[in-house]
């Protein structure tokens, strides 16, 4: 996310034909590659409706990335998209047909305070943008990346990450298929502009879903989790240094807000992961206070 603006801006091409290229080029080496494990009998492909449907949920979380960075500024736009997390505790509290508990409850408040306040500070990032619209798109990454994580931690622990991984690059290669087909000549530019494209499928398509992929292996949830909030701060790093995009002192204010609710509730996460099923259950009103003491103090 820290430097997906410079490919992006850099091709001069449009959003849809940048988000196309990113899954289909990770789709033709992800299938490659799987032809290979199949030939040597180390690896098999079998349709799973949930990795092709979070497939949808990530492809149109870049879509919508893309246009924000073509609208507002990189730092905000990377911003926004980080809130999936916050955005799946609606969603799962939904599923399971309870209100959320009132420690999610405060940090979603909390994260909407921030964004807020990056928003009332906003202002043209670079010539002619339109900030209100960025925020919108960024909104929307964010709420497709929600879906995107809710199914993948309802995914299936004998569907392996390369089974995952194709499914979910094949669909979004299909589903962004369609804004391509409807915009505006989104081919403009592409003389010049394809070595960003191919950047952004192999260095930001397939490389980093092999890094992620290896440093899911080795850190846990809370760490990874954490690690993930420094996407924003990257990405306005990379804004300031090559676009002169500044972020005032009030708006890194809302930034410090949506990033402290984002690693709170991934450390929350993590301790919930390790009590026991029994005490995992929504806690009751009376004792609420005495559950947000406990978590202040661990």
């Amino acid at each position: 996310m820290g430097t997906l603006c410079i490919f992006v801006r850099e091709s001069g091409c449009s959003a849809q034909l940048c988000s196309f290229s990113r899954f289909s080029i990770g789709l033709l080496c992800i299938g490659l590659y799987a032809l290979w494990a199949i030939f040597r009998k180390t690896g098999s492909i079998c349709f799973s409706g949930r990795a092709f449907v979070s497939g949808i949920g990530i492809s149109l979380c870049i879509l919508f990335y893309f246009l924000a960075i073509k609208e507002t500024s990189a730092g905000i736009a990377a911003l926004l998209a980080a809130t999936g997390p916050l955005f799946a505790a609606v969603w799962e509290a939904l599923l399971e047909h309870h209100l959320p508990p009132k420690r999610d409850a405060l940090l979603i408040l909390t994260a909407g305070l921030g964004i807020v306040l990056v928003s009332m500070l906003a202002g043209p990032a670079t010539g002619g943008q339109n900030d209100a619209l960025g925020i919108l798109y960024g909104l929307c990454s964010g709420l497709f990346y929600s879906v995107y994580v809710v199914l993948n931690r309802f995914m299936q622990a004998d569907i392996s990450l390369l089974q995952r991984t194709f499914w979910q690059s094949a669909a979004g290669a299909l589903v962004l298929l369609v804004p391509l087909f409807f915009s505006s000549n989104p081919w403009l530019h592409l003389d010049s502009g394809w070595p960003w494209l191919l950047g952004i499928g192999l260095c930001q398509g397939v490389a980093v879903l092999g890094l992620v992929a290896y440093a899911m292996r080795k850190l846990s949830s809370l760490e990874f989790g954490i690690v993930s909030c420094l996407d924003p701060i990257e990405a306005a790093l990379m804004g300031f240094l090559f676009y002169a995009e500044v972020i005032k002192a009030g708006q890194w204010c809302g930034f410090a807000l949506v990033l402290s609710a984002i690693m709170a509730k991934s450390v929350l996460t993590r301790r919930d992961s390790l009590q026991p099923a029994a005490e995992q259950k929504p806690a009751a009103e009376d004792d609420y206070e005495e559950e947000y003491n406990e978590g202040i103090t661990s």
